[in-house]
C-alpha cells in the first residue's frame, strides 16, 4: 500500500470517528502544523458528505418510485399484497402466543438417579427398653487461684478510641460545555457576517436557516459554495458556526483554524475566540491547544475578545 493510500485510509477513519482518542488528537495537532494536510482532510470531508447526500437522494428516489408503482397497481394486486402481510403477521402472533403458553407451564426437574431413602425410627425398640450404662466420672479438682502478676496480665485492656479524620470533599468537576455556552453569543459572530450576501446567493438562505436553528440545512447550502470558492471567508465562517451549533466540533475546528490565519483582522480575531470555545467542548483532552489559543489572544490587549479570554483563563486555573 502506497503512502497516499495509507494517508487516505487514515483521513477516512478520522472523519468517521474510528480513530482512538489519542491518535485522533495527535492527528489534529499534525493538521494544525501542516496546512496541506488540513486542506486534504477538508477536501476529503466534503467529498464524503457529497457522497452521503447523493446516496440519500438516490434512495429517496427509489422509494418514491416504488410507492408510485404500488399506487398505480390494479386493486386486486394491492388487496392480495395487503392480505399476504396480514397472514404473515397473524402467523407470527400465533407462534409467539404458543411459545409464551409453553413458558408458563409448570415443570418438574428430574435429574435422574434413585430416589433418596428416608429412614424412620423403629417403633419396636424404644429408648426405655435400652439399658443405660453408668460411666464413672473423674473427681473434680478445686479451682486454683492464679498469682496476682498472672491475673494482671490476663485482665482485658480498655478499648482504644480513635477519632475519625475529617474528610475533605473532592472539588467539583468543571462543566466545560456549560462554560462554553455562557461565552458563546451569536451576535459576536453573525452580525459581523451579515454583509456576505455578495459571496453567494445561497448565503442569505443559509443565514435564515442558521437563525431558525436548522444548522444541518445551513451546512448543506454552504458546503458546495466553499468547494467552488475556497476564498469565501464569510461563507466559510457561517459554515464553521453552523457545525459548532450542530455539535460537530471536530468538523468546525479546521475551518476556524484556517480563518484564524486570515489577513482580515476582524475575521481572524472572531475565529480565534470561536476556536477557543470549540476546544472548550473537547476538554480536558485538548487543554494544551486551548492554552496556546488563549495565551495568543491575551498577549494582545487590543484583541476584540481580550477580556473574555482573560476571564476564561482565570476560571480554568
Amino acid at each position: 500500500m502506497s503512502r497516499d493510500e495509507r494517508l487516505f485510509d487514515k483521513i477516512e477513519a478520522y472523519l468517521r470517528g474510528k480513530l482512538p482518542a489519542e491518535e485522533a488528537a495527535a492527528f489534529e495537532a499534525e493538521m494544525s502544523a501542516d496546512a496541506e494536510l488540513a486542506r486534504q482532510v477538508r477536501a476529503q470531508r466534503m467529498e464524503l458528505q457529497g457522497l452521503e447526500w447523493l446516496v440519500e437522494r438516490d434512495l429517496r428516489a427509489k422509494m418514491d418510485a416504488w410507492e408510485r408503482e404500488v399506487e398505480q397497481a390494479p386493486a386486486p394486486l394491492r388487496v392480495s399484497f395487503v392480505r399476504r402481510w396480514w397472514a404473515a403477521g397473524a402467523a407470527a402472533v400465533l407462534v409467539l402466543a404458543l411459545f409464551g403458553w409453553w413458558l408458563l407451564q409448570p415443570r418438574q426437574t428430574d435429574i435422574g438417579g434413585p430416589q433418596p431413602i428416608v429412614s424412620t425410627p423403629d417403633s419396636a425398640t424404644s429408648p426405655q427398653d435400652t439399658p443405660v450404662k453408668k460411666v464413672p466420672q473423674p473427681p473434680r479438682k478445686a479451682p486454683q487461684k492464679q498469682p496476682d502478676h498472672i491475673a494482671e496480665k490476663s485482665s482485658p485492656k480498655p478499648p482504644v478510641v480513635t477519632t475519625p479524620r475529617p474528610v475533605t470533599p473532592a472539588p467539583a468537576a468543571t462543566d466545560y460545555p456549560a462554560l462554553a455556552a455562557t461565552y458563546y453569543r451569536d451576535q459576536d459572530f453573525m452580525d459581523a457576517s451579515a454583509a456576505a450576501t455578495g459571496e453567494s446567493p445561497l448565503y442569505g438562505q443559509a443565514l435564515d436557516r442558521f437563525k431558525s436553528g436548522n444548522y444541518a440545512a445551513a451546512e448543506k447550502l454552504l458546503a458546495p459554495v466553499i468547494k467552488l470558492n475556497p476564498n469565501a471567508l464569510k461563507t466559510k465562517e457561517l459554515l464553521a458556526h453552523s457545525l459548532y451549533k450542530g455539535g460537530r466540533y471536530d468538523a468546525a475546528l479546521p475551518y476556524l483554524r484556517e480563518l484564524a490565519a486570515s489577513k482580515d483582522k476582524s475575521v481572524a480575531e472572531r475565529s480565534e475566540w470561536a476556536m477557543a470555545l470549540t476546544l472548550l467542548h473537547r476538554m480536558p483532552g485538548q487543554k494544551p491547544l486551548l492554552d496556546r489559543v488563549l495565551d495568543k489572544i491575551t498577549s494582545r490587549p487590543g484583541h476584540a475578545f481580550y477580556r473574555q479570554a482573560d476571564e476564561l483563563k482565570q476560571k480554568l486555573k
